[in-house]
């Protein structure tokens, strides 16, 4: 009687143990912020003309019009790398971030 016993809670048993069906996954959508790279291209205008070519300074008359018209031409090119630099700070700013003053 006992092994009759046995066996039928040994077969019940192995009724139940039967592999449950695995769950389908779960998909879950989140929202991730990736920065992206966005290429600068400042419109900063064609090079200027400036007055201190070498035909300008070939014609200059004497030294004290070639130096006006070299320091001319100097002041030109540190007026146009200010145009420049200002174009190119605006393209490393961070976008999220407020303008700069001033």
């Amino acid at each position: 009687m006992k092994r009759a016993l046995i066996a039928a809670v040994l077969l019940l048993a192995s009724c139940n143990s039967a592999p449950k069906p695995t769950p389908e996954p779960v998909v879950v959508f989140k929202e991730v912020r990736v920065p992206v790279a966005v290429p600068c291209n400042p419109d900063i205008g064609p090079e200027p003309a400036y007055v201190d070519t070498p035909e300008a300074i070939a014609m200059a008359p004497d030294i004290y019009a070639r130096t006006v018209l070299l320091v001319a031409g100097r002041i030109q090119r540190i007026a146009r790398d200010g145009v420049k630099t200002a174009a190119l700070d605006e393209c490393r700013q961070r976008p999220d971030l407020p303008p700069k003053p001033g």
